[in-house]
């Protein structure tokens, strides 16, 4: 099988379908039929028209992929891989690999949260800048009013932000205040400095940044999607970033050419003086005066509030005795169907006072999930009735009546929870009529699915039973006769529940029916039909010599027997077996005198009349024999060996005593040609075929066979290079996953000395993976592996350096040593949280902090030598996976 492609690399834009043809050629001599897959992407991504095709020897055919990356998908390249798979050999697998490229679309947010601020002299508003494009994006953000009357400081300064990430940042907005006068408005604008030119903001631009066509006669950024697209700052070294301390000034001077405004609000001043202020103090002349008119007059208000205040004393303790009367204990608890334990909704919860059943305190229902509770409720003694429609009335925990009913005791406050009610239906009726010329006789059943939560628990799982219990293989709950009329009747059945109800008669196939029976319903116009036995098994007996005339031919299904011989006249050895019950599976045993008997297990499905059945009797028995040896480290026992030749099937498995491995299989009619099938979980599987004369002496001799593992094994040791150096070290802890598909293997490699870096993936399947190794703080690195069955895969990935922040303090310019510097993760920056490392800096005034996890946002506090005072605090520095990031303080002294 050859594959072809006519490219090995393309351009996919996410959320754009991209095609792919594949051109396969069958190289074989024999009609091949093969299946197409994209390995190293999510299947979901991938859309092939003809996953399974056929070709004849030297056609070629072509097979269109349909490639569809998720939007959000990092800019970069990604390595795939097409694979072919022949379907008579799997072990035939033709791989390709292409480099499926993703385009850079930078993508920027900018927004001010409030837009608007009303304040005094100076005002502070927050920043928020998003990175919704697949690129790092780098630049710096400042303002500019058309008054150029506000000065602008950003804290931080600039950002540096990893796809999908955000900054949240504080815009502090100064300006002189008027003293008299009106509210001064001074709307102002955002700008981001990295280079790109962008579209004006309307009054009703809602979108984040980007969203805006491109301004006419504005120059088009190279790599850019749609307006808004950033390109990044450059940084000033490979893989090392450095932020400059923050920076306070105005706006841009007025005719620059800077870019397009992302963002606007206002900065609303009020005036130390209003307008008001000079009305009021014409105002308060005239309230002196009228408040001497009023003090008069209250002094006879005063001698009435004596008497009015013992009135009001009374009105406050009645209010109190009113409101004391509601309570604060309470019940909760959830009602549950006794025969399934399934949750009951829309149950009426009623509570009684103890020593009078007739008066209903309070009442609830009950909610989907089955749970009550009532609340608000006085202490003291209660009783609790449920009531459903179609169940029976319940008083808690299971009375019939009040006086079986317990008392639930409350204080004051208490909360009585837990409380479990079992509600049963009121009992069904289920009828109906059985249809046919011969119903009198027949049997009717109702019968629990043994898949139905009721025997959850109480029904062992078939072990390795493929399909699940069949219809009429249930626990028998009622059981009734069929009247010479045809009817039947079940009453007092135990409702709400699923039962099959089974009808059977001998000679005639069983029918069953699922019926679902609500609580307390009459179930009455159910009909079945009997049917007699619609299915036959027909075939012919023949030797090696010929037909065998006169055979007996015997099929059972458990208590039903049919019989018939073969022919001995006409199509001599030929016979058919009628009138059988489906669906069913039947033993048949055919024998004749002179001839070893053979048993076969005959599958009939529903209406099925098989044809063709040949039945080989052999004139003598013989047997084969071998050993089976596997790899070293195994067990050879428990290897299943299946004999057949298509008539006649056998089975055994392997000895685990000695000789282990040996296997022998006896009564395999002779002569013939069989196919001997070795196989067990943990190992490849083989087919040998052999051949046996009517003698018994084998072609081939003893059947040996050395089987090998069925899965294969990834191993190495992962490196990482050191912070500041090019000599590596294997590297703990580091997440190792191989994935295929929908299969994903992980394992960590090891941490412990002697092993540091080594990793295993045991019982990997046969197939393409894509290794990757990731390490907190560490880019990943990814590699394409094909295993084998029985084979070692051996990686030895080197990873590039974590994260790391460094850099240098100095005071009046001159570098300082001892001084301690403890890092902080900045959301923990300032509460109780200890510092993630604590380090020194060096003789000539520098300071590492290596291994740093990353992504992550790091705050840097500069101590004195003791550690007990705080010289200096970085501001929140944004670090990324391998990133060097550089940061050096400056003192202007010790002091």
């Amino acid at each position: 099988m050859r594959v072809d492609l006519p490219a090995r690399r393309f351009s996919v834009v996410p959320g754009v379908p991209a095609p792919v043809v594949v051109t396969i050629t069958n190289t074989s001599e024999i009609i091949a039929g093969c299946t197409v897959r994209v390995l190293g992407a999510d299947p979901d991504w991938v859309e092939v028209d003809q996953p399974e095709l056929s070709l004849f020897p030297d056609a070629s055919a072509q097979v269109r992929l349909l490639l569809t990356l998720p939007v959000g998908v990092p800019a970069g390249p990604r390595r795939m891989a097409v694979q072919v798979r022949e379907l008579t050999d799997e072990q035939a697998v033709a791989i390709e690999e292409i480099v499926v490229t993703v385009p850079d679309q930078p993508g920027l947010d900018v927004r001010l949260d409030p837009v608007t601020v009303t304040a005094g002299r100076r005002a502070d508003f927050g920043v928020v800048v998003e990175n919704n494009g697949n690129t790092v994006l780098e630049g710096r953000l400042r303002a500019e009013d058309p008054e150029q009357k506000i000065t602008f400081t950003f804290t931080p300064p600039g950002y540096s932000l990893a796809p999908g990430e955000s900054v949240t940042g504080r815009l502090r907005t100064r300006a002189k205040r008027p003293v008299f006068g009106s509210l001064a408005v001074r709307p102002f604008s955002l700008f981001v400095d990295d280079g790109v030119r962008r579209a004006p903001l309307s009054a009703s631009t809602t979108a984040p940044v980007g969203a805006a066509p491109v301004a006419p006669g504005a120059p088009v950024v190279p790599g850019a999607v749609g307006q808004g697209v950033a390109s990044p700052v450059p940084a000033a070294a490979a893989g090392t970033k450095t932020l400059a301390p923050p920076v306070v000034g105005a706006g841009t001077a007025p005719g620059a050419d800077a870019p397009r405004p992302v963002a606007q609000g206002v900065f609303v001043q009020k005036p130390l003086f209003a307008r008001g202020l000079l009305s009021l103090l014409g105002l308060l002349v005239a309230v002196t005066v009228f408040a001497v008119v009023i003090a008069v007059g209250l002094s006879s208000v005063l001698a009435r509030s004596a008497a009015d205040r013992d009135l009001a004393l009374q009105v406050a303790q009645a209010r109190f005795d009113s409101s004391a009367a509601t309570g604060t204990a309470g019940v909760a608890g959830a009602v549950t169907l006794i025969s399934d334990g399934q949750p009951v909704p829309g149950v009426a919860v009623e509570i009684f006072e103890a020593s009078d059943t007739t008066a209903v305190v309070a009442t609830a229902a009950t909610s989907d999930t089955g749970e009550f509770a009532v609340d608000s409720l006085p202490a003291g003694d209660y009783k609790m009735r449920l009531r459903g429609a179609g169940f029976a009335e319940v008083w808690y925990p299971a009375g019939a009546t009040d006086a079986e009913a317990e008392v639930v005791s409350l204080s004051s406050g208490q909360q009585v929870t837990g409380l479990s009610v079992l509600l049963g239906g009121v009992p069904a009726t289920v009828s109906g009529t059985v249809l046919g010329d011969d119903a009198a006789g027949a049997v009717a059943e109702l019968q629990i699915p043994l898949d139905s939560a009721v025997l959850a628990g109480l029904v062992d799982p078939l072990t390795g039973a493929a399909t699940p219990p069949a219809l009429g293989d249930g626990a028998v709950v009622r059981t009734a006769p069929v009247g010479g009329d045809g009817t039947f009747s079940f009453a007092a059945v135990p409702s709400p529940a699923v039962y099959d109800l089974v009808v059977s008669k001998p000679g005639f196939s069983t029918q069953v029916h699922r019926i679902d029976v609500a609580a307390g319903e009459d179930r009455s116009d159910i009909e079945v039909s009997l049917l007699e036995g619609d299915g036959s098994i027909s075939g012919v007996v023949t030797s090696a010599s010929g037909p065998v005339p006169g055979a007996t031919v015997v099929a059972t299904y458990g208590q039903g027997v049919v019989q018939t011989v073969s022919l001995t006249q006409d199509e001599i050895g030929s016979f058919v077996l009628r009138g059988l019950q489906t669906p069913a599976t039947f033993t048949v045993v055919v024998s004749a005198p002179g001839y070893a008997s053979a048993t076969l297990s005959v599958n009939l499905a529903e209406a099925q009349e098989l044809t063709g059945l040949s039945v080989v009797l052999g004139q003598s028995a013989g047997n084969l024999s071998g050993q089976v040896t596997v790899p070293a480290g195994t067990s050879a026992a428990g290897v299943a060996v299946t004999v057949s030749d298509g008539a006649v099937t056998r089975q055994t498995v392997t000895r685990s005593s000695e000789p282990a491995g040996s296997w022998s299989i006896g009564g395999l009619p002779l002569p013939a040609t069989y196919t001997v099938t070795f196989s067990r979980a943990d190992l490849e599987s083989q087919v040998v075929s052999v051949t046996v004369d009517g003698n018994g002496a084998v072609s081939t001799g003893p059947v040996d066979v050395t089987m090998r593992a069925a899965t294969g094994r990834i191993t190495g040791v992962v490196t990482q290079t050191a912070t500041g150096s090019t000599a590596s070290s294997p590297a703990a802890n580091v997440q190792v996953t191989a994935a295929s598909g929908s299969s994903t293997l992980s394992v960590t490699s090891a941490s412990t000395p002697q092993d540091r870096g080594a990793f295993v993936l045991e019982n990997v399947p046969p197939g393409t993976y894509t290794v990757t190794f990731s390490r907190k703080g560490t880019r990943p690195t990814s590699s394409l592996v094909t295993v084998v069955a029985g084979q070692t895969v051996e990686l030895n990935p080197q990873l590039v350096s974590p994260a790391s922040i460094s850099g240098t303090v100095r005071a009046a310019g001159q570098p300082v040593a001892g001084l301690e510097l403890r890092l902080f993760v900045a959301e923990e920056f300032g509460t109780a949280a200890p510092a993630r490392a604590v380090v020194t800096s060096g003789a000539d005034g520098t300071y590492l902090f290596p291994d740093v996890d990353a992504p992550a946002h790091y705050v840097i506090e500069l101590r004195s030598a003791t550690g007990t005072a705080a010289l200096a605090t970085s501001p929140a520095l944004t670090i990324g996976q391998s990133d060097a990031l550089t940061y050096d303080f400056s003192l202007d002294s010790l002091s």
